[in-house]
């Protein structure tokens, strides 16, 4: 995680605290959001500067945001602040710490490739929880050829991953024109 860690942290340096930005993806399944019963809680993971997070919090979520990078997170908790809301920051190296213990009600990942937490993931949702999931996939590297592509999705990937799981929306990457592949679904 250090070089990864550190690479993010130079990376954010660099950055201000900017608007909220809200992932589409959110917005476009935002009644079911706010509809969310149980703990009314979410892990973002691979949170960067925690717009989903605080976009998220906006809606009256208690939301845990996790990233390698302290220097992306504390961008976060300055974008939660300039909103008037709150949320928890764990730095934590995804590639080898657990999850934080849930259940929770909502779990999020964004541009983030870890096959390994695939599993954790669905198991950490709640009864009628939701999984927000979308990165990178196998048409990215037409235009980013340098890209590794050990860290993007192949067609289909998502929907076999997440099949045992009710889909309420798939971009499985069988459209050449669609760089990013998602999934939206509930345990």
């Amino acid at each position: 995680m250090e070089s990864d860690a550190r690479r993010w942290d130079e990376k954010y340096r660099a950055s201000t605290v900017d608007a909220l930005r809200a992932e589409p993806l959110l917005s476009r399944h935002i009644a079911r959001i706010r509809h969310l019963s149980g703990s009314r809680t979410v892990l973002d993971l691979a949170a960067g500067r925690c717009h989903a997070s605080v976009y998220l919090a906006t809606e009256g979520l208690s939301v845990t945001a996790v990233d390698c990078s302290a220097v992306g997170l504390d961008l976060g908790q300055a974008l939660a602040t300039q909103e008037g809301v709150q949320i928890k920051t764990r730095v934590a190296d995804l590639e080898t710490d657990p999850l934080p213990v849930g259940p929770w009600s909502l779990i999020s990942c964004f541009r983030y490739l870890n096959r390994e937490l695939f599993e954790p993931m669905k198991a950490g949702l709640e009864p009628a929880g939701l999984l927000f999931f979308s990165t990178f996939n196998r048409h990215h590297l037409e235009n980013a050829p340098r890209f590794n592509p050990s860290y993007v999705l192949a067609p289909g990937e998502l929907e076999e991953t997440f099949g045992s799981l009710e889909i309420l929306e798939l971009s499985d990457g069988h459209d050449p024109s669609e760089h990013v592949s998602w999934v939206v679904a509930r345990r």
